[in-house]
């Protein structure tokens, strides 16, 4: 039996124990499931900064070690239920689960708690460069241009 113990208490879910700490604080919505379980390494970062920003507008004030145990909560039991996992992936999931957490935990506070980042997307040198020149073409930071393309996009996606 595998342990994760990042809170104190556990409940045993397929052969893992998930944290107690902070279960049901967080709700992940089938869709977010499955980012979570056949998602690559952008879409589990993009994952973590919305549940992170999620826990922060509910529990203005909340504390690094309570996001912490909430968001692992979450998460466990989701990975723990895969059924398309081995016991070695899953195990390989929830460390690289927590690893992420605690690197976008560390950039939320390094940057004073802006949140206004939502989503990074893998993008091949060749497209950030060609990106990168066209926004300076604009007067643009390629970051504010990128952001100026996906707002469009959305715009006329949900139209």
């Amino acid at each position: 039996m595998l342990v994760f113990a990042f809170g104190i208490g556990a409940a045993t879910a397929a052969g893992f124990e998930c944290p107690e700490i902070g279960k049901g604080e967080v709700r992940i919505s089938p869709v977010q499931a499955k980012v979570f379980t056949d998602g690559n390494s952008a879409d589990l970062a993009n994952e973590i900064t919305s549940l992170i920003v999620s826990l922060k507008s509910q529990r203005p004030g909340i504390d690094y070690s309570s996001l912490l145990n909430a968001a692992m909560a979450a998460y466990c039991p989701v990975i723990a239920d895969a059924k398309n996992l081995s016991t070695q992936e899953k195990s390989a999931r929830i460390w690289k689960f927590e690893a992420v957490l605690r690197e976008r935990l560390a950039a939320q506070i390094s940057s004073g708690g802006d949140s206004s980042i939502l989503a990074q997307v893998d993008i091949s040198p060749t497209v950030y460069e060609a990106l990168r020149e066209k926004a300076a073409s604009l007067g643009q930071t390629p970051s504010k241009y990128m952001a100026s393309i996906l707002d469009k996009a959305a715009s006329e996606a949900g139209q």
